[in-house]
């Protein structure tokens, strides 16, 4: 996917957001690749197109159809590259040690004889035990969170490809030495199941496996497909029986209605959402049941061979298990080129069980998905509608026989599509076209089996076509086609040119019909490139830069306002630079007698004068005493009483 493309379905998105609808982008980007299949014209209205198309209320239930369909495509699609990434780092991570020992084995390294112990330790511990648990997946044997298997592991590692094997290893060509890494992990893997099948029978085959042995995928896997079998098949049975009641209603009331009436649209767009459904739940049934298939058998494979290796141990006289990793006996253990072959062999089937279970996660992830779309809009259909379709039909059936039909309804007559043929020119332009009429039941049908005449002439119809009526096929140029009545295959057999030039106008115009009419994705991949939701899906996930810039109050607080703030940047820079260009010329010395080396300067220092100042004395005061008493109370009787105030100023020396 192109930037422009995307960019395109990214404004999608927003104008519908804006118009109240939330819309997957994976989605958008399918409805931008079908309009332009249409024709429409990718200039600068058409993101505007392309959203009022889908916020148009006549579009809405087959916006949903095809919401409904790219959600399954698009789990599909995103689960399987995940695993496949998954699958890839692994491989990547083995191939590294792989190639460390190729590189070895090229160009071995000059040492003592002291330093080549030590080096084929180490080739032997770190890469090819390392190797050996990368590439069977039993990476968790490397962590600290799993000793037991860890242990187990290594001794099964060492009981295949001891130590002293290291050095005649390397001796060999790069092609030996690539296949036999490989099945050195298969055995070690096919030894750590066999060990977990000898604990099962230890503890009577019903205990689940113990801690630290290799997990046994398949009773999970079968207890899991089971239960989406019956959940499935009732869904599918819902949908088919909602379908059926549908096709009477319509196949009644197209007789008495013209094509484009309100009611007709509705009930056909209805019915083709449900045929979508039970499409998608039809595809998950039987990649469920082929799953179960192939585990089914795996499971039996590895069971067959950890018996048969079981067999053998006890041949040579006796079993004693799995000693330390390694299958050994007690009369000098089995013939390798016997042993190995078998646990290969259920060390390969093992990993495609892995490989199984990883795929049935993608199914059930789809399914569940599917659990939102079962009861999407409310239906058009009444009770007085079901009631007298079902009459017509069965007054019908018991006149005419099992495949009667209620009867010719009206058919769309717009120059887009072919027009109806009569008698006399009908048998003439059926003996001229080349088509050849044949009996229904014929399992391959172009379009997934539904009927091209209702898709054509009935605005969209999806009608699957009838699997036992007579003359309900048609083979033209090699491809055969399904009707659901003789009336529909005559008219196609009569200008099949004209009615497959028709049919995909149809489905350029209604792109929620390519799903149905493609069952697989491979299908519509190859019919329609820019379709493909696995593509689209990768090409929205990629990051797009973009321009994006917000404004805010500097300052909600008005006493915090800055008054020094700038905002502009380049007022900012221009500050910056200038800051900048005042510390390069600021001076770095100072200017002293010897700042000149090559000249004679005086100097002349300026002393500060010396001043005397004078502070006021710090001396003690005394105060006046003033004494009172009274005189005359004794001497002469003369002597008259009075009293006498007396102050004493005595002052200190030095104020006298």
């Amino acid at each position: 996917m192109d930037d422009r493309s995307r960019e395109t379905a990214v404004d999608v998105v927003r104008r519908c957001r804006e118009a109240g609808i939330e819309l997957d982008p994976v989605l958008a980007a399918y409805h931008c690749a079908a309009l332009r299949y249409q024709g429409v014209p990718w200039d600068d209205a058409f993101t505007q197109t392309a959203a009022e198309r889908i916020v148009a209320p006549r579009s809405r239930l087959a916006v949903d159809t095809m919401a409904m369909q790219v959600a399954a495509d698009e789990i599909r699609a995103t689960m399987t590259a995940a695993i496949a990434a998954d699958r890839r780092d692994r491989e990547e991570r083995a191939a590294a040690y792989e190639r460390e020992v190729l590189t070895v084995a090229a160009s071995f390294p000059r040492m003592t004889q002291r330093e080549q112990a030590d080096f084929m330790e180490h080739m032997w511990k770190n890469v090819f035990f390392r190797y050996v648990c990368v590439k069977g997946g039993m990476e968790s044997a490397l962590g600290i969170n799993d000793e037991v298997g860890r242990e187990e592991t290594f001794a099964a590692f060492k009981s295949v490809f001891p130590k002293h094997e290291t050095t005649r290893f390397l001796t060999q060509t790069a092609p030996e030495i690539s296949a036999q890494l490989r099945e050195l992990a298969s055995i070690v893997l096919g030894i750590r199941v066999f060990n977990r099948r000898l604990e099962e029978l230890s503890r009577g085959g019903n205990e689940p496996s113990p801690s630290g042995a290799v997990p046994d995928p398949a009773p999970g896997y079968l207890n899991l497909g089971a239960k989406m079998r019956e959940d499935l098949a009732g869904r599918a049975h819902s949908a088919a029986r909602l379908c059926a009641q549908y096709r009477c209603v319509l196949s009644h009331q197209a007789l008495r209605r013209d094509p484009g009436d309100e009611l007709l649209e509705r009930l056909a767009d209805e019915n083709n959402n449900r045929v979508a459904y039970w499409s998608i739940v039809r595809a998950l049934i039987e990649d469920n049941a082929e799953g179960i298939e192939r585990v089914d058998d795996l499971a039996r494979r590895v069971h067959d061979g950890c018996e048969e290796v079981r067999a053998l141990i006890e041949d040579a006289e006796g079993i004693d298990g799995v000693q330390s990793g390694g299958v050994q006996s007690r009369s000098g253990g089995v013939r390798r080129d016997a042993l190995y072959p078998i646990l290969e062999s259920v060390g390969a089937n093992h990993s495609a069980l892995e490989d199984e279970a990883a795929a049935q996660e993608v199914i059930h992830a789809v399914s569940a998905r599917m659990t939102d779309f079962s009861k999407p809009f409310e239906t058009s259909l009444t009770n007085e509608l079901l009631h007298e379709g079902i009459r017509v039909e069965k007054m019908a059936k018991e006149r005419y026989g099992p495949h009667a039909v209620v009867g010719v309804p009206k058919i769309d007559e717009s120059k887009d599509v072919p027009k109806t043929v009569v008698e006399p020119h009908l048998s003439r332009k059926l003996s001229e076209s080349g088509a050849e009429i044949t009996h229904g039941g014929v399992t391959t049908l172009e379009y997934g089996g539904y009927d091209v005449f209702a898709l054509c002439k009935r605005r969209g119809l999806a009608l699957p076509a009838s699997m036992t009526a007579p003359a309900t096929a048609v083979v033209f140029q090699g491809k055969t086609y399904g009707f659901a009545d003789e009336y529909g295959a005559k008219q196609f057999a009569s200008q099949p040119e004209k009615y497959v030039r028709a049919m995909h106008a149809t489905l350029f115009r209604m792109p929620e019909l390519v799903r149905i009419t493609h069952p697989s994705g491979e299908a519509t991949a190859r019919a329609f490139p820019n379709l493909d939701v696995a593509k689209l899906a990768a090409g929205m996930s990629v990051a797009s830069p973009t321009e994006f810039g917000t404004q805010t109050d500097t300052h909600p607080v008005e006493r915090h306002v800055d008054k020094d703030y700038e905002w502009n940047e380049w007022a900012l820079r221009r500050r910056a630079l200038h800051a900048a260009n005042l510390l390069r010329k600021a001076t770095h010395g100072s200017q002293t007698h010897s700042s000149h080396f090559r000249r004679e300067n005086t100097t002349q220092v300026w002393l500060p004068k010396r001043n005397e100042t004078q502070t006021v004395v710090t001396k003690g005061t005394t105060m006046p005493q003033k004494k009172r008493y009274i005189g005359g109370m004794r001497g002469a009787p003369d002597v008259k009483l009075n009293v006498v105030n007396v102050e004493l100023d005595l002052g200190q020396p030095y104020e006298h």
